[in-house]
């Protein structure tokens, strides 16, 4: 039990002090008497009588009992307790450690008539960041996926714990040797097994003929070769043998971690020394458990935290996952990726007319974190978890730790203003004559930045890749065809935040995307409607939440009437690897766990009502490969209004090619069987890059066919 400074446990404190005499007089509040760390300066007189009303009075100068005391840790240890409903009052910080905590978004509350406002996802949200498996479609899928933090669930310190004791507990561990990840610089990419099997076998026939080479010539090391000694082919095949050496070895490394702490596990044999099916699969896992964004590749972050040892990347993941949540308790956006004018972080002129950098808050408290609670080693951020004892599904586990300073710009009510940038947009048929990819670069990419007005001042204070829409599969009649989804430009507003969103798909949807492939199943059971893309599901359409962009107009008075919705959202996705490399159908998609942050924050900073699930009546019948699925959706996602809409503007972007507007009816797909785009009359057509579509026959024996002299601008008019 955490102490006071007079060794006094803190119920023996708060009893003395609530069964001794009563305060005659309490002086003016200053900051000794109001701060919850004031000790008595004076002993307590006791009440005199009205006999002696003209003795002298003494002060009481004791603080009053602490409403909530919690811990307050520093330097890794806790020695006295403050009141959490000051602490924000003396820059301080209150941290839930405990397992019932999740993002702002998943709360209950009671609403304005008593009744609690219950959000069905937050059952779902806990077990799944505890690492449970709920017996329905959301545990049949987080089992497949396994580690959900890069989904945007963060596990929960009880977890992390329980996989940090199973990582110390790793005999094999010790015995890793990391060294050729040091050295390794390289990229290596899966391309398939028969490649990978056939380039480990050749590297095994030189590295045989290298051990020859070394024991003819008495030499320990290949370095010492002496290559005059050699042949001309035996010193070509030398130097291959150095030039493929380090992604070898780097891949035998990695592969031997991988093993030693269980990747592999299912996944079935590997080949030593290449990068295959299994070892892709055994790194994409891997990357998933440390939020790794990335391909299951040897290369960039994931060779980043290749290099580290396993427990400190268990570390790594208990920083991670507190300043998540000092992040969403004190109610910050800053991450350092804000865009400037120039060369350094963006600037803002304060009240006092000086110049102030807009600060990485995200940094900020992740030193914090650290300092406060001791993380400093693998060892001592074990000996943290282990020194919280039992941690029970539903506890709460408060402490407070220092916090830093907030600019001066924040406010329970920030004047927030979101834009995004579509970046290079494309609007030409991305496809050729034979249904090839046509080159369509892109160098600048969408971004969602969001800003705080303040004091004349369009402060920005954090940016996020995105996408935009592009050309999608679209079903027409039975039929797939292309589809340009746009992405509207110009000025709309975010009116509502949804938490664990449920998508209604509209009729154009292909019947493919609903229906999800049960292993082992034929016939009518080989299918089951794909409720992780209706929702709610952190595997959603929208993620795990989204903010709906609507159309309005504004009054003489100010206030603004909602007008039509376009179906655009800002929302998160699942699809991660997307995100600043892909299209969407017009919606701009956000990283989960950065949706999440962003939302929570914006609902800390803006006033709102929370109006908790709405009702629907969705019902739809899908129809694949002659079986008939329902789909009904009575529960819409947990609604949160704003009072004030929040300002989204969406920017042109930087038009490429020679296509000024989108095109705006659909394209054929390209028919590999008969080499041709075809019409649903079976027509075949040609195609151009702005749309164009001309009617011909195919001939057998003329090469590519005969125009028929029929130019098509909309075959669906």
């Amino acid at each position: 039990m955490p102490v006071l400074r007079s060794g006094l446990p803190l119920l023996m404190a708060l009893a003395l002090a609530a069964s001794g005499c009563e305060r005659l007089e309490l002086s003016e509040p200053s900051e000794a008497a109001t701060d919850e760390d004031a000790e008595p300066t004076e002993t307590p007189a006791e009440r005199p009588t009205e006999e002696a009303s003209d003795a002298p009075r003494r002060v009481d100068s004791r603080p009053p009992p602490m409403a909530q005391p919690v811990p307050l840790w520093e330097r890794g240890a806790t020695e006295r307790n403050v009141d959490a409903a000051t602490a924000a009052q003396h820059g301080r910080l209150v941290l839930d450690l405990g397992e019932s905590w999740t993002p702002y978004l998943f709360t209950e509350a009671d609403g304005p008539d008593g009744e609690r406002i219950e959000h069905a996802y937050r059952g779902t949200y806990l077990a799944l960041a505890r690492g449970e498996f709920p017996d329905d479609h959301h545990g049949a899928r987080a089992e497949r996926d396994k580690y959900l933090e890069l989904f945007g669930i963060m596990p929960t310190l009880g977890l992390i714990r329980e996989r940090f004791r199973r990582v110390r507990d790793l005999a094999c561990r010790e015995e890793l040797d990391l060294s050729a990840l040091e050295g390794f610089d390289g990229f290596v990419a899966y391309r398939n097994n028969r490649h990978a099997r056939r380039r480990a076998r050749h590297f095994g026939y030189l590295e045989s003929q290298v051990e020859e080479w070394l024991e003819a010539q008495e030499a320990e090391r290949v370095e010492e070769l002496d290559e005059e000694r050699l042949d001309d082919r035996a010193r070509r095949s030398l130097r291959e043998y150095r030039d493929l050496r380090p992604e070898v070895e780097a891949i035998r490394a990695a592969q031997d971690r991988l093993e030693c702490e269980g990747y592999f596990e299912g996944k079935g044999d590997y080949t030593r020394g290449a990068l295959d099916w299994a070892t892709h699969e055994a790194l994409a896992e891997f990357e998933r458990r440390h939020r790794v964004y990335g391909w299951g590749f040897v290369g960039r972050e994931t060779l980043v935290r290749l290099r580290q040892s396993p427990m400190e990347l268990e570390r790594e993941a208990v920083v991670r996952v507190l300043t998540e949540r000092a992040m969403h308790a004190l109610g910050v956006l800053e991450d350092g990726s804000a865009p400037s004018r120039g060369d350094g972080p963006p600037t803002f002129v304060g009240r006092d007319g000086a110049e102030h950098e807009v600060p990485n808050l995200e940094a900020r408290l992740r030193e914090h974190v650290v300092e406060a609670l001791g993380l400093t080693t693998p060892e001592a951020t074990l000996d943290f978890l282990e020194g919280l004892g039992e941690l029970t599904p539903d506890s709460e586990r408060l402490v407070a730790i220092q916090a830093p300073e907030l600019p001066e710009y924040y406010s329970d009510d920030m004047d927030i203003r979101v834009e995004i940038d579509r970046g290079d947009v494309w609007y030409e048929f991305p496809y050729d004559e034979e249904g090839r990819e046509r080159s369509q670069p892109v160098q600048r990419r969408p971004r969602v930045t969001v800003y705080v007005d303040y004091e004349d001042q369009r402060i920005p204070l954090a940016r996020f890749g995105t996408t935009i829409g592009g050309w999608r599969s679209e079903e027409i009649g039975g039929q797939l065809w292309w589809k340009y989804k746009n992405s509207p430009t110009g000025p709309r507003v975010w009116h509502q935040i949804v938490s664990a969103p449920v998508w209604m798909p509209p009729a154009s949807t292909p019947s493919r995307d609903l229906v999800r492939r049960v292993p082992g199943r034929s016939g009518a059971e080989a299918y089951r409607v794909n409720h992780h893309e209706t929702g709610p599901s952190y595997a959603s359409a929208y993620g795990l939440v989204a903010a709906y962009h609507r159309l309005y107009s504004r009054n003489e008075d100010g206030s603004i009437d909602l007008r039509g919705d376009e179906g655009i959202r800002t929302h998160g996705s699942v699809d991660y690897m997307s995100i600043m490399r892909r299209h969407s159908h017009g919606c701009h998609r956000l990283h989960n766990h950065i949706a999440v942050r962003l939302m929570s924050w914006m609902l800390a900073h803006r006033r709102h009502t929370r109006v908790g699930h709405e009702p629907a009546g969705f019902h739809r019948t899908i129809e694949h490969e002659g079986h008939t699925y329902q789909l009904d959706i009575e529960r819409g996602g947990y609604v949160f209004d704003l009072e004030r809409p929040v300002p989204v503007r969406v920017l042109e972007g930087r038009i490429r090619g020679n296509r000024a507007t989108p095109i705006q009816h659909a394209m054929p797909r390209y028919d590999q069987d008969r080499g041709a785009y075809v019409l649903p009359d079976g027509g075949p057509v040609r195609v151009t890059r702005h749309g164009g579509m001309t009617r011909y026959e195919l001939d057998a024996g003329v090469d590519g066919g005969m125009d028929a002299g029929l130019s098509i601008v909309n075959p669906f008019e």
